[in-house]
């Protein structure tokens, strides 16, 4: 009997301590008097006490996010700004449903323009929460911010296997794709690197020839030829006495010189066309099949195949066809544009530019007035007459605000014109990226 007793007291015992503890927890009375001084050390300035109090509060009503956030307010203007970022990251993922965490996070990266944390973070956040509406609104909000890098040419061209063709003074040469010089301005005229890594140049004297990125002489042509075409998969188109064909990687001729025009091989492939009609061709300048087509749809540097798709034009319309001349869906189209070495390509009907895959499907409706292929992960689209960059989804990134846009580079850049007063000014975007 006695050991029941001495046990139902014990039992008794804890449960007053348990509701002498629960009652001093949940005081009011003592959650108030803790805001109240922590507002009174804020008017002060003094936010580091503050941090103390907005703790104390927390003890007694420890699922209010309204007071981490307070807190996490204090612990910023107190220079303690690791401790906030901790705060909002750790209640925006405990509180998905309340915006105001990640809300307060995203401001002060934008406040700051640390765009790359903001990203990065986000990018964190939505592989934890893909459904969450507040994240996906930021991740849109920022994912095309950029800034502009110093540009120190007078003009530029696109971005060619992370290359670009640069001029200055009146003279050419070649940088990278964030804009640091590889070669020299001092060339009659330039072009970007092929994936061979040789870029065609004009001397002083005329003469042309190819270059290594370190500027050496690497192939000259033995014939002067008239015209001269990017160095790519041991290949190079050339004309002479009015008609194309290949030289090889002796620059040596690959094959008959019979062709009116032609293109670069990509991927094995090329096309020529002669009496108006065109045909794929191999890397010697022979025809893949008897297919004749109205047209083929090239690059601004002669290529036609990317992706192992060419657009070709037949009966006044424009097919996707692979390498072997075969058709890749059933769509037509009014123009189309070549696929880069990724991603979608543009395609025209009715006036209006739109996206396909490579399976022939259109992915992005016709929706634009003009617009460029993607390349990654990005594609100029013209609006009103400007131009901006949209995403893989169609979210409009970067605003329509140039008058010329380039293909976006692998580091995020891309050249961009814009219209001013006195001129056209030519500068180099940096997208914001993931780290």
């Amino acid at each position: 009997m006695k050991k029941y007793v001495i046990l139902l007291l014990i039992g008794l015992l804890g449960l007053s301590w348990y509701t002498a503890i629960s009652e001093a927890v949940n005081d009011p009375k003592e959650l108030e008097a803790h805001l109240k001084k922590a507002a009174e050390l804020e008017e002060k300035e003094i936010y580091i006490d503050a941090v103390t109090e907005y703790e104390a509060a927390l003890e007694y009503a420890p699922e209010r996010t309204d007071l981490y956030l307070k807190m996490a307010n204090a612990c910023l203007l107190s220079g303690d700004a690791g401790e906030f970022i901790d705060i909002c990251e750790e209640q925006a993922e405990s509180n998905q449903e309340d915006p105001e965490a990640l809300d307060m996070l995203m401001e002060y990266y934008v406040e700051r323009e640390n765009y790359a944390d903001a990203l990065q973070y986000l990018q964190k956040f939505r592989a934890s929460y893909p459904d969450n509406e507040n994240g996906r609104k930021w991740f849109l909000e920022l994912e095309g911010t950029y800034e502009e890098l110093y540009c120190r040419y007078d003009a530029a061209g696109d971005i060619v296997n992370e290359t670009i063709a640069v001029e200055s003074d009146g003279l050419f040469g070649i940088a990278d794709a964030s804009g640091q010089k590889l070669i020299d301005c001092e060339y009659q005229e330039s072009n970007p690197f092929s994936e061979d890594g040789f870029a065609l140049v004009c001397t002083e004297e005329g003469k042309y020839l190819y270059i290594d990125q370190e500027g050496r002489t690497r192939k000259v042509p033995d014939a002067q030829y008239d015209d001269l075409g990017m160095f790519e998969s041991d290949r190079a188109t050339a004309r002479i006495n009015g008609k194309y064909g290949y030289l090889d990687e002796e620059m040596e001729p690959a094959g008959a010189f019979e062709w009116d025009q032609l293109t670069g091989i990509k991927n094995g492939v090329g096309a020529g066309e002669n009496d108006g009609k065109w045909m794929l061709l191999d890397k010697d300048g022979e025809p893949v099949s008897e297919e004749r087509y109205e047209e083929v749809v090239i690059d601004p540097s002669g290529f036609c195949s990317y992706q192992n798709r060419i657009f070709v034009k037949t009966d006044g319309e424009y097919a996707m066809i692979n390498q072997k001349g075969k058709r890749v869906g059933d769509l037509s189209f009014d123009d189309a544009k070549p696929f880069t070495d990724e991603g979608y390509a543009a395609v025209c009907k009715n006036g209006k530019w739109g996206f396909a895959d490579q399976e022939g499907e259109l992915v992005i409706d016709y929706t634009y007035e003009d617009a460029e292929s993607f390349s990654n992960g990005f594609a100029a689209v013209c609006v009103d007459g400007l131009w901006g960059y949209i995403d893989a989804e169609g979210n409009m990134a970067v605003e329509p605000e140039f008058t010329e846009a380039s293909h976006f580079s692998s580091e995020g850049t891309a050249v961009v014109r814009r219209e001013s007063q006195e001129d056209q000014t030519c500068c180099l975007i940096q997208l914001i990226l993931f780290q």
